[in-house]
């Protein structure tokens, strides 16, 4: 029986929508030949001709209400502005809380000399670790574990793409203030993954690298 009676309430709608399309069709023509009537009756007044009459309602929008609507649109367009700007810090400042809940880092806090100090995320120890090795081979590491901490930094404070290029193209740098030391580390990362272990890195090479991971990080509170 339920079968039975959808097609029926499908009609009905479909007729109810073309008597509606019907309406406002001769609701179109009616309020058209209304207007012409209109514009008609003002001629044989001798107001002036149609051209003439639309003429002086085009001259008096260009005189009167168009500076006042560039005047309006200018600033409603500088409110929407400042509006995507606030909207973009407050999108970034959520991620942040929202990565801070989602993938904590593991941090404690103990006390030296009176003074607070907070023990680094695990994964970034193990960057210093292979940092502060004596190893070579340990520093293209360090280099390399920083540079996926930075992937998951990007992905969670919701930029998109499929590699790490991508995602810092779609950056916009007055939300992210260390962009140029982003590119700069990774693209030393990229250097060490195309040349493996031909790579030169020296140790004072690997800190100032580090250093750049850093500053990127700690923009964003991952350490």
């Amino acid at each position: 029986m339920a079968d039975e009676k959808t097609p029926t309430k499908t009609g009905g709608n479909n007729g109810s929508a073309v008597e509606q399309m019907t309406f406002l069709f001769f609701g179109f023509i009616i309020l058209a030949a209304v207007v012409v009537a209109l514009l008609n009756y003002i001629e044989n007044l001798g107001l002036g001709t149609i051209g003439s009459i639309w003429e002086k309602i085009l001259d008096y929008f260009l005189e009167r209400i168009w500076p006042i609507w560039k005047l309006v649109a200018v600033f409603v367009s500088t409110l929407a502005l400042v509006g995507i700007v606030h909207n973009a810090r407050k999108l970034r400042e959520i991620n942040i809380e929202e990565n801070k809940i989602y993938n904590p880092s593991s941090t404690t806090s103990m006390s030296d000399n009176n003074k607070t100090t907070e023990l680094k995320n695990k994964k970034w120890e193990k960057v210093m670790k292979y940092a502060n090795s004596d190893n070579a081979s340990d520093w293209r590491l360090a280099i390399i574990e920083a540079d996926v901490i930075l992937e998951e930094l990007l992905h969670s404070a919701g930029y998109v793409g499929e590699s790490i290029g991508e995602m810092l193209k779609s950056v916009d740098k007055n939300e992210f203030l260390t962009i140029d030391d982003a590119w700069e580390a990774h693209k030393v990362r990229n250097a060490i993954a195309h040349s493996g272990a031909d790579f030169q890195l020296s140790e004072r090479e690997t800190r100032r690298v580090i250093a750049l991971f850093e500053k990127v990080f700690k923009e964003f509170q991952v350490i």
